[in-house]
């Protein structure tokens, strides 16, 4: 044992002086009350717990006599009083037994076990809080032990994660089932999830049958997966209980491509479908997807009323799977057919099925995949009434196709097909109790949804109704909803009025500049990294792209194996830009040329601050994945990547982002470019608002780009973007 000094005012040292007198046959301890000595037997043990304290006071990161497992000072100070002072009196407490060395070397080693436990757990999140109580109780099975007392009635009043730990502790006692049996259903009381995960070990308890059912009720997928091991414990317990619900899942985890019933089990339960009627249909993917959409209005129904369906949850995530892979890849894929043939596939759809190919899958539609599919969803559906046809889908989603028509410029379209009375209806259901959610994924839904809205009176009433909801957070004192309502009537005022300083009435960097100072690092200066990617339109956007630096008196070119970079040869500092060659997509070498620039550049402390990503939508997610922190400005240069703000916002919650609600393009991206490229070559600020009308005017004699510069979205009308920064400047939410 070592020397302990005091750890705080709480607590007072023992003060033990450890002298090696005869270290070959004992350990001497002076103390207060008179010497111990420990026969060469048990120092090892001794010696080794010594070790388990040093190894626990090192895991907040430094040996210094106080544990900091927790916020809560208090707590820690009870948590190193029990480690470091109560240890060492529990080690002196089992010298001075009356017992022989084989008990002591017993109760040494449940010691050392006990604080092996702790160490290994303390990261956990509720096990520090209970370190003072899981002693407490160690102490209390030491006595009963010593008084040939049961121990359950301790285990029985701690918590399932104390039981655990303590079991490991008395593994040697007989009573070991009834702490593991205890610890089980202390644990599964508190998540049913454990049930599937230990079930075996109590194959036999009267309650094995009982906690089945109650998985089947709370886990019924886990329920199915364990089913489908059918030599496993676990799998005999499913197949042997008498339960409906049990029966079913055990049936449907026999059935070759069970997974295909499983989201229907509610319907199977209350006998609103047969086994038969779902294979049917399990082997035709068109009507599959049908009955699928037409669960999923049944299941929504329910929903809206109260009541959850069994596994409502799944039965969407395969709806999802199904729009995505049996249709919507297969038009995205077919992007360059002829019409008649990329959407053949969606010729047997109607309104409601292919209004859910639309919800489930955005983010993975191209833009033409989009507008085909909206254009034959109002078409089919009678009296092209876009209020009925939401009402068929029981409003399902409703939010997101309304952000979806707004950024694909279809919402005015969609609005005017009803009735002006319901259309209002239906934007106040959009912008009303944007508080009340978990997520903030509605509230950027409609900061973004408003700045592609054109209707002059569509936006007034929207300015309105986020005025009210504002006032009435006030008048609740509704913390969250005033800064939601604050933030979006600040971003719909701005988007007519650029004198605006949204810097200073949100809190948040400039929206309109960014400083030429901000982008250059060092002595790299300003650094530019641009991904392309390997399929025949790379090819055709890198071509493009270097054709920017034809001019040799103002750019170097240095083509690489894997990379090309690019310096400037007339700036106050250096502006290189770094672009991976679009190498063959098809075995990876675009992957491998991005991964090896990338390593190239953190090798070399080289910090990129504009990034461009070009290629589609499908390829962003790498983009983004990859994306270096340093990043200030970043281009999306595809299609669908205004849908994608937040995920850059978390590598850089400073970036200015430039985006595109439709189809990026060469004829585009290129005059942007070459317009932000020169303000930095000639080390100016970057000023958005004139330069967005500099690029205006450079596409103005081309009446394509000119149409499709509409649909690019500069960082300063970027509202989704501004809204998250300013959420999180305002809550300190990341």
């Amino acid at each position: 044992m070592n020397m302990r000094k005091h750890i705080t005012a709480f607590i007072t040292a023992l003060g033990l002086i450890v002298s090696f007198a005869n270290a070959q046959s004992k350990i001497v301890f002076d103390t207060t009350g008179g010497k111990v000595e420990i026969p060469i037997q048990r120092q090892r043990w001794h010696e080794d717990i010594d070790k388990e304290q040093k190894r626990t006071d090192k895991i907040d990161g430094k040996v210094d006599q106080f544990l900091k497992l927790s916020t809560n000072e208090d707590l820690n100070i009870q948590i190193t009083d029990v480690i470091l002072r109560r240890v060492d009196e529990m080690q002196l407490y089992i010298e001075r037994m009356n017992a022989d060395n084989n008990t002591k070397i017993g109760y040494l080693r449940s010691l050392k076990e006990l604080l092996q436990a702790i160490g290994m757990q303390a990261r956990e999140k509720d096990i520090p809080a209970m370190i003072p109580q899981l002693f407490n109780s160690y102490e209390e099975c030491m006595q009963l032990t010593a008084q040939g007392k049961s121990l359950l009635p301790v285990f029985e009043k701690l918590p399932y994660q104390g039981a655990e730990i303590l079991s490991t502790v008395f593994s040697q006692s007989k009573e070991l089932p009834e702490f593991k049996k205890i610890a089980f259903l202390k644990k599964v009381q508190v998540n049913p999830s454990f049930i599937m995960k230990g079930i075996d070990a109590f194959e036999n308890e009267p309650f094995a049958d009982s906690l089945i059912f109650i998985a089947a009720e709370k886990i019924p997928l886990e329920v199915y997966t364990y089913a489908q091991a059918v030599k496993t414990v676990a799998a005999k317990i499913i197949r042997r209980n008498t339960n409906p619900k049990v029966k079913i899942i055990a049936q449907l985890s026999s059935i070759t491509n069970g997974t295909l019933y499983l989201p229907f089990l509610d319907e199977l339960l209350n006998n609103q479908l047969t086994i038969e009627d779902i294979r049917a249909v399990a082997e035709n993917e068109l009507a599959y997807y049908k009955l699928l959409v037409k669960t999923q209005i049944k299941y929504y129904d329910r929903i809206t009323a109260g009541d959850t369906p069994v596994l409502a949850d799944v039965l969407y995530k395969m709806l999802e799977r199904k729009a995505t892979d049996v249709f919507v890849n297969v038009m995205n894929d077919l992007h360059e057919s002829p019409e008649a043939v990329r959407f053949r596939v969606a010729d047997p759809l109607n309104s409601q099925e292919i209004y859910f190919l639309i919800v489930t899958t955005e983010d993975v539609i191209y833009t033409s995949t989009y507008t085909n599919l909206y254009k034959r969803m109002m078409d089919r559906y009678p009296g092209r009434r876009s209020d009925s046809l939401l009402m068929s889908v029981s409003f399902d989603r409703f939010k997101k196709f309304i952000k979806m028509a707004a950024n694909y410029n279809r919402l005015d379209d969609f609005l005017k097909a009803m009735p002006e009375l319901n259309s209002n209806r239906l934007m106040y259901a959009f912008v009303n109790g944007l508080q009340k959610t978990n997520s903030l994924e509605d509230a950027v839904d409609v900061a973004d949804s408003y700045g592609s809205i054109t209707n002059v009176e569509t936006q007034d009433f929207l300015k309105t109704e986020i005025q009210k909801n504002f006032e009435k957070s006030q008048k609740d004192n509704d913390q969250k909803g005033q800064v939601i309502y604050n933030i979006l009537r600040t971003l719909f005022a701005s988007a007519s009025d650029t004198s605006m300083n949204l810097s200073a009435l949100l809190g948040i960097p400039p929206v309109y500049k960014v400083d030429y100072n901000s982008l250059s690092n060092d002595s790299n200066g300003v650094v530019q990294h641009v991904f392309f990617y390997g399929d025949e339109d790379g090819l055709t956007s890198y071509r493009n792209f270097m054709g920017l630096f034809a001019n040799k008196n103002d750019w170097q070119v240095i083509t690489g194996k894997e990379w090309v970079t690019i310096k400037a040869l007339k700036s106050p500092r250096p502006y290189t830009i770094y672009a991976n060659l679009p190498l063959d997509n098809k075995t990876d070498l675009d992957a491998a040329a991005q991964q090896h620039l990338i390593e190239y550049l953190n090798k070399n402390n080289i910090k990129p601050t504009f990034v461009v990503h070009r290629g589609h939508s499908y390829h962003l997610k790498y983009t983004i994945q990859q994306m270096l922190p340093s990043s200030r400005i970043v281009m999306l240069g595809s299609c669908g990547g205004y849908q994608n703000l937040a995920k850059i916002l978390n590598v850089n919650e400073d970036a200015h982002i430039i985006s595109t609600k439709q189809v990026g393009s060469y004829s585009v991206n290129e005059p942007i470019l070459r317009a932000i490229n020169d303000a930095i070559r000639n080390g100016r600020n970057i000023e958005w608002i004139p330069l967005w009308k500099q690029i205006e005017g450079s596409v103005k004699t081309d009446s394509r780009a000119n149409e499709l510069l509409k649909d690019y979205v500069p960082p300063h009308k970027n509202l989704g973007a501004i809204f998250i920064k300013a959420y999180r400047k305002a809550t300190g939410e990341m």
